[in-house]
């Protein structure tokens, strides 16, 4: 009732979408049709409940081997290749004294393409769908629950995210996204049937990106509020 460990083993396939190349010499539009993509993956772990229940964590580990992966697109795209994801991930939920609470999340994972036979274009490079290798999460929040202010509650947090590579070849080079952490803050009263939540996100106005051989804008500073009644 304090700590478990487990383990898991998948080995399985998915299918892949047919995609639509150009031929450089004629500019014709030719449809390739592709064979699943194979699969497996170690993960070990252990979960934790600590200090009479003020403290529960996920810990785990995990190793990926993925086969005949579809590599490139647009002008060429060949299905000869591999690749390796592995990382590690750790969740937290914690109650140190009574009102104050603490969620965490962290995640770190290093990924390579390890054979591109036929499309060298790719071999021993991050994949461009790999997202950056680090995340990470805090919201911590405090409600008081006596005197004249109970129910009120303040909440301070963010997210941050490395550095994503969503070019990444060796004869195109490399576009990278550049990291970003973003920072938000809450107010709220919540008594019996009653609650309001008001929430700025983005207070220092950060100006980040995501994307996948894409590039998208993220929210400027924006403000929320929710009013929430029970019946």
């Amino acid at each position: 009732d304090k700590v478990s460990i487990f383990a898991n083993y998948l080995n399985g396939f998915s299918n892949v979408a047919p995609s639509e190349v150009i031929d450089q010499g004629t500019g014709e539009t030719r449809r390739i049709v592709f064979d699943p993509e194979h699969a497996s993956q170690f993960e070990i772990g252990t979960k934790l409940n600590l200090l009479n229940d003020r403290l529960f964590a996920t810990l785990s580990y995990y190793d990926i081997q993925v086969e005949n992966i579809v590599l490139g697109s647009g002008f060429e795209a060949t299905q000869d290749g591999e690749r390796y994801s592995r990382g590690f991930e750790a969740r937290i939920t914690a109650s140190p004294v009574e009102g104050l609470n603490l969620v965490a999340g962290f995640s770190h994972n290093n990924s390579k393409v390890t054979k591109a036979a036929e499309n060298d274009d790719f071999l021993g490079k991050r994949p461009e769908s790999a997202g950056p290798k680090t995340l990470a999460n805090l919201w911590a929040s405090y409600r008081f629950s006596e005197g004249k202010i109970e129910g009120f509650g303040l909440g301070f947090g963010g997210n941050y995210a490395s550095e994503n590579m969503i070019f990444n070849r060796n004869l195109g080079g490399t576009f990278t996204l550049p990291s970003y952490a973003v920072l938000n803050a809450a107010i709220f009263y919540d008594v019996d049937k009653f609650s309001v939540n008001l929430k700025l996100n983005n207070l220092t106005n950060e100006d980040y990106f995501n994307g996948w051989s894409t590039i998208n804008p993220q929210a400027p500073r924006n403000f929320a509020a929710a009013l929430t009644y029970k019946f």
